[in-house]
């Protein structure tokens, strides 16, 4: 708890100097846990917000971290940042925002999707341990929205 406040008076410090919306407690919300893996396809191209941990790391087609994130019980996700991230590594305890999306042409390289039907485009990323909170540059409103405690809009 004492690293969230840490995390969350560095982000008000961030957000001072740079006139932006400042973190509160109720900033990065979650909407997605393992209870919602049996209805994936319900929440196809929808915006979730997890935590998860890094079980294992690849390189995606962008040169960008692509992360199984392991959710609990048993429950894991691909999940692919839209930024670099060089900050973290496997075992680490991240919450991401992204969409949901079907797998669709894979390249013989990523085998390791082939017993897979979903993943995460993830467009945000806080990890409150190490302080670090990444978002792609182009996606300011659902920056704010989800410092402002609101899962992102599309």
């Amino acid at each position: 708890m004492r690293t969230f406040f840490i995390l969350v008076f560095s982000l008000f410090m961030f957000s001072l100097a740079t006139a932006q919306t400042k973190a509160t407690l109720k900033s990065f919300p979650t909407n997605f846990s393992t209870s919602d893996f049996e209805n994936l396809k319900k929440w196809n191209g929808d915006i979730i917000a997890f935590d998860g941990i890094i079980r294992q790391e690849k390189l995606s087609r962008n040169n960008t971290p692509f992360y199984l994130l392991e959710l609990g019980e048993n429950k894991s996700i691909w999940t692919t940042l839209m930024f670099e991230n060089k900050a973290n590594k496997i075992g680490d305890s991240i919450r991401v925002v992204g969409y949901l999306t079907k797998i669709k042409d894979k390249r013989p390289e990523e085998n390791y999707l082939d017993n897979e039907k979903f993943m995460v485009i993830a467009f945000g990323l806080v990890d409150f341990k190490n302080e670090n909170f990444l978002f792609l540059g182009g996606a300011q409103l659902q920056k704010k929205e989800w410092i402002d405690g609101k899962i992102p809009t599309q």
